[in-house]
């Protein structure tokens, strides 16, 4: 096989087609792979199996990526976190000498003065973390992002090691459809590294030529075999079961970027929800490592990640190296270590050992009566049964003192467990309760109309003794629990000293067993280090509570694909060629801004320019968004009466009236423009993101009334632009007929009528404060009359402009926007919007509420301020009185107009008088405001009224 190229922080590394990330960066000789979260203290490589994590690298852009389990691919771009300037030279790593100032729980008992906080937190916020996020990581670019599927099965198989294999396997036999879910590149489970010999099991796989037995590897082909053979297993390899969820439902997560790259076809990741009307649970067991000083050292690794580099990669880890092991014999790796021609200094006793020795990389190890020189501790820990998703579906745990593990005692209904899971460490028992599982499994279905009982867990032979759990004596370096989130046997201990000695409590105020491990390396030394404090057994003191995701997931995962229907104007090549800005305003793509070519000009440059066309000469913005209503009917006004906080059934026709629409506790709902065009008929405009609720709103009330009202959602078919700017009314008259003077065509009317030879509806308001009209036409002559408008407006410089321009024009007029300036708890009061209510009405929906609210004081209003320094607060800035934030900026923009920033804000009702000042909080320091009633911009109106 050729040799492929990955990249580590630029530098070209060549590894094996078949290598690991990790596994390729070992054989280099690469010994740190990460920087520890807390005390940047180095770690190398530790459990080869994606448990810990020492081993958290980006590829390709995408953070956190587990090195050990992420097969390389040609070109793969890796780099490493966590680090600064690189990982052999770790600025950070100076925090271990002030790990005083750093004791459990730190976060919750130092910098609580106010300014003390407001100095280190932005420190705080720039250490923390491991990886950085891409803004467009290459690894979801060139898979197509994310993706969810739904399958639906007989039996769902957790775990594809021989007990997780034999279940699919018997399943599918008694007829069963069967998935088999396995986390690892391909099935097999700790078969895959070891390499002991299993003298009574070739007999059993009926293999040819093994009658002196089968070693490790060679009785997981077998099986491999007996699958690819079974039409009725679906496999999925790489693939991480995050929880078992109420009605048999899986959470499953199928890594796809590592596998293929750039090349490749598919997501990045795939969330599979497989409804299961049976499972098993063959999840085995995982190593976890031993408690003692500077345990985290690059060179001390788990005996299984030793296997893994001996067995599966070919790559020697050690010269000299010491097992700590509990056997004499030090087990399955001391013979891999010797058959790779490593020497074996000692094979120590787990209780004998001190510390390891060793500044980048282990040198030693200390023990109770002697130093041992060596350059690997491989250290033979506890095997821990993974029950995490029995537990999550109700099952019972309970500890079992012959296996020093957490067992399931109590079965959920429809779900069965075989394996290592169950305390068993024999091959033939794992697979004889693999087959049993299956078998019972598939016949409760009833498929064939057998069934069966059984028993699905094995007697469990002592395979490790209690001994191991016990914690090392009291030592001046660290001893360290959790390796992700660095805490020590000692923070433990203070926490419990400190009141937290229930395990529940002690994870949260210490994070151990939060971080990316998610406690599969510590939690077991955790609770032993809790029962030890507190004096109890560890039965007594418990577990913690299994919840998903058992293991970390991304969020694009969670997301999936980008399904969401994509809406464009009728115009959107237009706005393309004119190079402008894409935002997203719900299911709508519209022009945030045009660059006009302009591409070295600033944003704030090209908002400027748009801003200055509308104030002084003409612009246009496409409103197709808008959400359009045609309300036909006689009783239409009665309809509109109803809804609206306002009267509309006495409009006028051809006059326009702006209006809100509440609910039944008086909160906004929308708002817009209602139009009388006829003495049946009214046009209603709706913010964009609002339409089919409103339209639905309008439907719901008029249900069991027997009103003649027909009310019909005709926003895709129209297109609209509105024509805005002093030189609005010159270019409108080069392209219709229709009388645009202020007395035949006065501010807040409507009229039909040709502009550029196609029908329109023209509606004359100001939401940006100058005059103009809004065009409603067909959206099929979209692109036609946009280009007509830009024809007729070239004497007049016109120029397009996108939503900042428009936000920013609406915004010196004191315009609200429904969602952006208020929420889900604005009421119209409040909002200062008192003047669009008609109490005279009979009844509108939230009349009573407002009545209420009269009577009542209003706790905080919404008010205009402008700035009375040089600061422009960003969007949700706290305003602040004496130290304490009391409001929020919903709106700030600076303002040409004013020369200052201007902006909207929620304040106490008491702070809300005109001219009052307050405070804002501005990145960082405080900025002077003052509270202003009346409008920014010409706050008589007489602009858009001319």
């Amino acid at each position: 096989m050729t040799d492929l190229t990955l990249h580590f922080n630029g530098e070209p590394v060549r590894v094996r087609p078949d290598d690991t990330v990790a596994s390729g960066l070992y054989r280099s000789g690469l010994r740190i792979f990460s920087r520890s979260f807390k005390y940047h203290r180095p770690r190398g490589l530790f459990c080869l199996e994606g448990r810990c994590p020492n081993c958290l690298v980006n590829v390709d852009g995408v953070p956190n990526v587990r090195a050990c389990t992420t097969p390389v691919r040609q070109g793969m771009q890796v780099r490493h976190q966590n680090a600064f300037p690189s990982l052999d030279h770790d600025l950070l790593s100076a925090a271990k000498a002030f790990g005083w100032l750093m004791p459990v729980g730190f976060y919750y008992k130092t910098f609580t003065h106010p300014i003390v906080w407001k100095r280190v937190e932005p420190l705080i916020r720039k250490v923390a973390g491991l990886g950085v996020i891409s803004e467009s990581p290459d690894g979801c670019d060139s898979h197509d992002g994310y993706e969810h599927d739904y399958l639906h099965t007989d039996v769902a198989v957790v775990g594809a090691g021989p007990a997780g294999i034999a279940a699919a396997l018997e399943a599918a036999r008694t007829g069963a459809r069967t998935v088999l879910i396995e986390q690892s590149q391909q099935p097999g489970g700790h078969l895959n590294y070891q390499r002991r010999n299993h003298p009574r099991i070739g007999e059993r796989l009926a293999a040819k030529g093994a009658s002196k037995g089968l070693i490790s590897g060679q009785v997981a082909e077998h099986l491999r075999a007996q699958l690819a053979a079974s039409p009725k297993v679906e496999v999925f390899v790489h693939a991480c079961c995050l929880g078992l969820y109420e009605g048999n439902l899986l959470g499953v997560v199928q890594q796809n970027r590592a596998a293929g790259g750039p090349e490749s076809h598919g997501p990045a990741e795939r969330l599979l929800h497989i409804r299961a009307r049976r499972i098993v649970v063959a999840t085995g067991a995982h190593e976890a490592p031993l408690v003692f000083e500077n345990n985290d050292l690059p060179g001390v690794m788990l005996s299984s990640a030793v296997q893994r580099l001996l067995n599966v990669h070919g790559i020697k880890s050690a010269d000299f190296a010491v097992i700590v092991s509990p056997e004499p014999d030090g087990g399955p790796v001391a013979e891999a270590l010797r058959a790779s021609g490593a020497r074996i200094a000692a094979i120590v006793p787990p209780q004998d050992v001190i510390a390891a020795l060793g500044r980048k990389h282990v040198t030693g190890l200390r023990t109770v009566d002697r130093r041992i020189p060596c350059d690997l501790i491989a250290v033979c820990g506890l095997q821990v049964p993974e029950a995490g998703l029995i537990a999550q579906a109700g099952g019972r745990l309970a500890w079992d003192e012959q296996v020093s593990a957490f067992l399931p005692v109590e079965l959920p209904p429809a779900i069965f467990a075989a394996g290592r899971v169950t305390g068993t460490d024999d091959l033939e028992a794992a697979l004889s309760q693999g087959e049993a599982a299956g078998r019972m499994a598939a016949r409760s279905l009833d498929l064939s109309g057998a069934s069966g009982d059984g028993e699905t867990r094995a007697p469990k032979p002592s395979t490790t003794p209690p001994s191991l759990l016990r914690a090392p004596s009291a030592a001046a370096g660290r001893s360290f629990v959790c390796l992700c989130e660095d805490v020590t046997d000692k923070d433990l201990c203070e926490a419990i000293t400190e009141g937290f000695d229930h395990i529940e409590t002690l994870k949260r105020y210490t994070t151990v067993t939060m971080g990316p491990c998610q406690g599969k390396m510590c939690h077991l030394a955790s609770i032993a280090a809790c029962a030890r404090e507190t004096h109890r057994t560890i039965a007594e003191t418990g577990r913690t509570t299994s919840r998903p995701p058992a293991s970390p997931v991304s969020l694009g995962a969670l997301a999936g694909a980008r399904h969401h229907p994509v809406k464009l104007t009728p115009m959107h090549s237009k706005h393309q060629e004119l190079g402008c800005v894409w935002m997203d305003m719900g299911d709508w793509k519209r022009p945030l801004y045009y660059t006009g070519g302009r591409a070295t000009a600033s944003k704030r440059e090209h908002v400027e320019a748009e801003y200055k066309a509308v104030r002084e000469r003409v612009g246009i913005i496409d409103l197709s968004t808008l959400g359009k209503l045609d309300v036909k009917g006689k009783d239409g006004g009665k309809l509109l009466d109803k809804v609206y906080t306002n009267r509309l059934s006495d409009l006028r026709v051809g006059r326009v009236r702006y209006g809100v629409i509440c609910d039944e506790a008086g909160i906004i709902l929308d708002d817009g423009t209602v139009s009388r065009g006829s003495e049946d008929r009214f046009f209603i405009t709706t913010t964009t993101g609002n339409i089919e609720f409103v339209h639905q709103w309008l439907e719901w009330w008029t249900v069991g009334t027997g009103w003649c009202v027909h009310v019909t959602n005709v926003t895709g078919g129209l297109a609209a632009v509105n024509v805005a700017g002093p030189k609005a009314r010159d270019l409108m008259r080069k392209l219709t007929d229709c009388d645009l003077s202020t007395k035949s065509f006065p501010y807040m009317g409507c009229a039909e009528a040709d502009v550029a030879g196609v029908p329109c509806f023209l509606i004359r308001i100001g939401f940006v404060g100058e005059t103009g009209w809004e065009i409603h036409f067909p959206a099929d002559y979209g692109e036609y009359v946009w280009d007509r408008l830009f024809e007729a407006g070239r004497e007049f410089d016109v120029r397009p402009f996108g939503v900042e321009a428009q936000r920013l024009l609406r915004l010196e007029k004191k315009h609200v926007i429904v969602g952006v300036d208020t929420d889900a708890t604005s009421g119209l009061l409040a909002a200062d919007m008192a003047w669009l209510t008609k109490a005279d009405k009979e009844d509108f929906i939230g009349k009573a509420a407002l009545e209420r609210s009269r009577s009542h004081e209003i706790r905080e209003k919404l008010v205009g301020f402008v700035m009375q320094d040089d600061l422009v607060p960003d969007d949700g800035a706290a305003m602040v009185i004496e130290g304490r934030p009391v409001g929020r900026v919903t709106s700030s923009r600076l303002s040409p107009a004013k020369g200052k920033s201007v902006g909207m804000a929620w304040v106490p009702a008491g702070l809300a008088a005109d001219g009052r000042e307050i405070q804002v909080h501005v990145r960082g320091m405080f900025g002077r405001a003052r509270i202003v009633r009346d409008a920014f911009y010409d706050p008589e109106g007489k602009r858009l009224k001319s």
